[in-house]
Protein backbone atom coordinates (compact mmCIF):
# COMPACT_ATOMS: atom_id res chain seq x y z
CA UNK A 1 0.00 0.00 0.00
CA UNK A 2 3.13 2.50 0.61
CA UNK A 3 4.47 1.71 -2.16
CA UNK A 4 0.81 2.15 -5.04
CA UNK A 5 0.97 6.11 -2.43
CA UNK A 6 4.55 6.55 -3.29
CA UNK A 7 3.95 5.81 -6.98
CA UNK A 8 1.09 8.24 -7.10
CA UNK A 9 2.78 10.98 -5.58
CA UNK A 10 5.65 10.07 -8.24
CA UNK A 11 3.10 10.49 -10.48
CA UNK A 12 1.12 13.76 -9.51
CA UNK A 13 4.96 15.19 -9.46
CA UNK A 14 5.34 14.61 -12.94
CA UNK A 15 2.20 15.40 -14.20
CA UNK A 16 2.57 18.49 -12.45
CA UNK A 17 6.01 19.28 -13.88
CA UNK A 18 4.95 17.86 -17.21
CA UNK A 19 1.76 20.79 -17.10
CA UNK A 20 4.02 23.64 -15.35
CA UNK A 21 6.13 23.31 -18.77
CA UNK A 22 3.62 22.86 -21.22
CA UNK A 23 1.63 26.29 -19.80
CA UNK A 24 5.22 27.75 -20.35
CA UNK A 25 5.55 27.10 -23.24
CA UNK A 26 2.31 27.73 -24.19
CA UNK A 27 2.60 31.28 -22.85
CA UNK A 28 6.06 31.56 -25.25
CA UNK A 29 4.15 30.84 -28.00
CA UNK A 30 1.37 33.08 -27.28
CA UNK A 31 3.97 36.27 -26.84
CA UNK A 32 6.05 35.43 -29.88
CA UNK A 33 2.45 35.05 -31.97
CA UNK A 34 1.56 38.22 -30.49
CA UNK A 35 4.72 39.99 -31.29
CA UNK A 36 4.42 38.31 -35.17
CA UNK A 37 1.61 40.08 -34.73
CA UNK A 38 2.29 43.17 -33.88
CA UNK A 39 5.13 43.54 -36.52
CA UNK A 40 2.39 42.46 -39.04
CA UNK A 41 -0.15 45.20 -38.30
CA UNK A 42 2.34 47.79 -38.49
CA UNK A 43 3.41 46.61 -41.72
CA UNK A 44 0.15 46.53 -42.75
CA UNK A 45 -0.51 50.20 -41.53
CA UNK A 46 2.54 51.00 -43.65
CA UNK A 47 1.42 49.58 -46.63
CA UNK A 48 -2.21 51.54 -46.20
CA UNK A 49 -0.26 54.58 -46.23
CA UNK A 50 2.06 53.96 -49.50
CA UNK A 51 -1.74 52.69 -50.59
CA UNK A 52 -3.12 56.00 -50.63
CA UNK A 53 0.47 57.60 -51.44
CA UNK A 54 0.28 55.97 -55.08
CA UNK A 55 -3.12 56.68 -55.37
CA UNK A 56 -3.09 60.62 -54.80
CA UNK A 57 0.33 60.03 -56.96
CA UNK A 58 -1.90 57.95 -59.89
CA UNK A 59 -4.71 60.91 -59.87
CA UNK A 60 -2.03 63.63 -60.37
CA UNK A 61 -0.64 61.48 -63.34
CA UNK A 62 -4.24 60.49 -64.89
CA UNK A 63 -5.19 64.32 -64.73
CA UNK A 64 -2.19 65.62 -66.44
CA UNK A 65 -2.30 62.93 -69.30
CA UNK A 66 -6.00 64.03 -69.36
CA UNK A 67 -5.37 67.52 -69.86
CA UNK A 68 -2.51 66.69 -72.20
CA UNK A 69 -5.10 64.23 -74.44
CA UNK A 70 -7.75 66.88 -74.23
CA UNK A 71 -4.77 70.16 -75.34
CA UNK A 72 -3.52 67.42 -78.52
CA UNK A 73 -7.14 66.49 -79.95
CA UNK A 74 -10.04 68.87 -79.27
CA UNK A 75 -6.95 71.63 -79.69
CA UNK A 76 -4.38 70.26 -81.98
CA UNK A 77 -1.31 71.44 -79.70
CA UNK A 78 1.75 69.49 -79.69
CA UNK A 79 5.03 69.99 -77.93
CA UNK A 80 6.97 72.80 -79.99
CA UNK A 81 10.15 71.45 -81.81
CA UNK A 82 13.52 72.10 -80.88
CA UNK A 83 14.14 74.81 -83.36
CA UNK A 84 10.64 76.61 -82.32
CA UNK A 85 12.14 77.17 -78.56
CA UNK A 86 14.02 79.90 -77.92
CA UNK A 87 15.74 81.31 -74.76
CA UNK A 88 15.87 85.03 -73.48
CA UNK A 89 18.20 85.42 -70.83
CA UNK A 90 18.25 88.69 -69.13
CA UNK A 91 20.44 91.18 -66.94
CA UNK A 92 21.23 89.55 -63.62
CA UNK A 93 22.13 91.65 -60.81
Amino acid sequence: MIRFGSLMVTLLIVLTVASALGVASAQHEARKLRSMLEHEQIRAQNLEVEWGRLQIEQGSLITHRRVEGIARERLGMAPPDARQIIVLEGDRP
